[in-house]
């Protein structure tokens, strides 16, 4: 498999360039001597010529750096025309309630999106997108070179957004509909967590006759002091047939393009998936409690469902130190409620909507604001479930099977912790 990072773009020497390094090295050197031999219109040709080999110089590099073209056998995910089509005077017409929710506004991500929301009014913008792999982006942010690492790579890739799919499972959803679509937020090293996964309550079948599907999402290794673990992946997808992994590095910044990319899958694999429960690998999902309540709702919610513990009135996090950092000059404003990403549920019919509407809202870092963002944009409130627990319950709780037996879903539990719960929630004898 060709391996295409979605991040790169450095000097050489393996650092960012300041805007004065760059500015520096674009200037055109004087030798000795050339002053008075050349005049008028000879300079400016020269100076011309500079130009444009340091120009021609920086494409090539940049060029480089590019990911590798995907082999003939393992051919690029593209999404049917017709799942770019649309009415851009609907979409900009749902975008309005969006636009109504963020500030205008200096920052960067700011600027970007209301750039598209003019765009798309004029009827300039068409679903496609530009990936700028060069420094000329961090030049639209006055505080770049004070950015930690991933947010600058962050900036300078979020044009990116087709990458080759190295592992598809095209037929998952072939033949009868499935009911619940599981699509898991997975990476390469988490075999164990997959495995339990599998052996718990991500098990394919069609308990009560509601079809259950299993997918894990992966990108490839990430960052250049990972051990290759292609091989393994590829021979676990072939033993299992339940994984779809794409040519990008598998970062937390990542996390947004991965949803991307599996709505474009989705839409084009499994439209017609009743509901999808999107999560990571690390949570436990009580699967009989998750299909009843599905079974039970009435049919205008189950249409437009949106659900998980959702978070109401949030901001950016401010301290550098936190996972969650964005700078005050890359965002400005509050979040709109959203379903933590750990896990939420939604209507599977929303599949094409979302993905209309995410060609047209600038990526975010945090990838369940972005979700949050694009749903806001089709006018689908997030729904708050109190049998949601991303943020996890009590310490003293997290390994009693009654505190999980009315759960739905429940945050960071280890694959011996999954195993275990599991098999005391199969336990007829349990009493609570």
């Amino acid at each position: 498999m060709a391996t295409g990072p979605r991040w790169g773009c450095r000097s050489p020497g393996g650092e960012w360039p300041s805007p004065a390094r760059r500015d520096r090295a674009l200037e055109p050197r004087e030798a000795p001597g050339w002053r008075g031999a050349m005049k008028g219109p000879k300079v400016l040709t020269v100076a011309l010529a500079l130009l444009t080999l340091l120009a021609l110089k920086a494409y090539v590099e940049w060029s480089e750096e590019q990911p590798e073209p995907l082999p003939a056998q393992h051919p690029t995910q593209l999404l049917p025309p017709e799942l770019l089509e649309v009415d851009p005077a609907g979409l900009n017409s749902s975008l309005q309630r969006l636009r109504g929710s963020i500030p205008q506004a200096d920052a960067y991500w700011n600027r970007q999106q209301h750039q598209l929301f003019r765009a798309l009014e004029w009827g300039l913008a068409n679903g496609s997108w530009d990936c700028r792999a060069g420094l000329a982006v961090a030049a639209e942010i006055r505080d770049f070179a004070s950015y930690p690492e991933q947010h600058r790579r962050f900036v300078l890739h979020a044009g990116c957004r087709r990458f080759p799919l190295l592992l598809n499972q095209p037929h998952k959803c072939a033949g009868s509909r499935p009911f619940l679509l599981l699509a898991i937020k997975s990476q390469p090293g988490h075999f164990a967590a997959r495995q339990a996964v599998r052996e718990t309550w991500g098990q394919e079948g069609a308990p009560g006759g509601q079809a259950v599907r299993t997918l894990f999402l992966l990108g490839t290794a990430h960052g250049p002091h990972q051990p290759d673990l292609r091989q393994l992946v590829a021979h676990e997808g072939q033993a299992f047939g339940d994984l779809l992994v794409w040519d990008f590095e598998d970062t937390f910044f990542n996390l947004t393009l991965k949803d991307f990319l599996f709505l474009g899958w989705a839409a084009a694999h499994c439209p017609h998936a009743r509901f999808v429960l999107k999560g990571d690998d690390d949570v436990f999902v009580n699967t009989p409690q998750v299909l009843a309540f599905l079974a039970g709702l009435e049919p205008a919610r189950a249409e437009t469902l949106y659900t998980g513990q959702v978070m109401a009135n949030a901001s950016p996090f401010r301290l550098a130190q936190s996972k969650y950092f964005i700078p005050e000059s890359f965002y400005e404003g509050p979040y709109p409620a959203y379903a933590g990403g750990g896990g939420y549920i939604f209507a599977g019919r929303l599949l094409r909507p979302l993905l209309l509407m995410a060609q047209h809202v600038a990526f975010y870092p945090i990838d369940d604001v972005y979700a949050g963002l694009c749903f806001q944009g089709l006018g689908v409130p997030a729904q708050a479930h109190p049998a949601f627990q991303t943020l996890d319950i009590p310490e003293k709780d997290r390994d009693d099977p009654c505190a999980h037996r009315r759960l739905l879903l429940v945050h960071r539990r280890s694959p011996q912790q999954t195993l275990r719960l599991w098999r005391l929630l199969q336990d007829p004898q349990l009493q609570c």
